[in-house]
């Protein structure tokens, strides 16, 4: 078995594998790198496939990986696969079978007992020691799990919680501008509001204008309404004056002074008889 890992099938298997993992890393050269976009919406379209209403469940279940492995026999080998001949070969079947094969493979030289062949058994001797001993077995399985978890929180809980919170920052962003874009709606309202209100305060001071101007002729059609009634008045005040004075006779003129001084001299003699 060994000599068959010293062959170049091995080799060969490695060496395929390292060439497929190099081209699936590599690039096609005219391909353009998808977008943002295109990546959510070909998750979507992978996940509307996978847990669409044609998926399985109950038959294909979603794969998930246990916290814990299996139970195991000799420190390595599933129990299931002992339990697998339990109901045809009984307890002592799996044994007398791995018995059978180990001798089967040595007979045909595919396990070749050489100078190597001792490591096989010797490297699986001593991982079944470890992992059964009370002293080294818990303590290697906690490194092991420390190591573990330690892998998980390097390689996916760490970038996976970073991930989450740049999205996090992205949403909170998006969300910022969503709101800056809501309050333009109302600066728009705003401003819209005071240039009505500017044209509104023009439209009144052009209605005080008019108003003003309006008024202004109207006071002075009143007063040249005005000043020509006075002039009327006075010419025609003047006019019965002058010609009534130009009536009166120095005769006239003479016995109207004469009843005036006769009037005073009575109102000065019933003023001196009342004190």
């Amino acid at each position: 078995m060994l000599s068959a890992f010293r062959t170049g099938a091995l080799r060969s298997i490695v060496q395929g594998h390292g060439t497929f993992k190099v081209l699936s890393v590599v690039p096609a050269r005219n391909a353009s790198a998808p977008s943002k976009q295109d990546r959510i919406d070909t998750w979507d379209y992978v996940n509307s496939v996978y847990f669409g209403p044609e998926r399985d469940m109950k038959n294909f279940p979603h794969p998930t990986q246990p916290a814990q492995h299996e139970p195991v026999r000799m420190g390595v080998l599933p129990a299931s696969w002992f339990e697998f001949f339990y109901p045809k070969t009984g307890v002592t079947g799996p044994y007398v079978f791995l018995g059978g094969m180990t001798l089967w493979m040595m007979s045909k030289e595919i396990m070749v007992v050489d100078h190597y062949f001792w490591e096989f058994p010797a490297f699986w001797a001593m991982v079944y020691w470890v992992s059964t001993s009370p002293k080294m077995g818990p303590k290697l399985k906690q490194y092991i799990s420390d190591k573990i978890e330690m892998r998980k929180n390097i390689l996916y809980e760490r970038p996976l919680a970073k991930m989450r919170d740049a999205e996090e920052k992205n949403i909170s962003n998006l969300q910022r501008l969503l709101e800056e874009c809501e309050t333009a709606s109302f600066v728009n309202q705003a401003k819209k509001e005071g240039v009505e209100l500017q044209l509104e305060a023009a439209y009144r001071q052009r209605l005080n204008t008019a108003f003003q101007e309006v008024k202004k002729r109207l006071d002075y059609e009143v007063e040249i309404t005005n000043v020509k009634r006075k002039f009327e008045q006075d010419h025609m005040v003047n006019w019965i004056v002058s010609s009534v004075t130009k009536s009166i006779t120095p005769q006239q003129e003479k016995e109207s002074i004469q009843s005036c001084i006769q009037t005073l001299k009575q109102l000065a003699s019933k003023q001196t008889a009342a004190a």
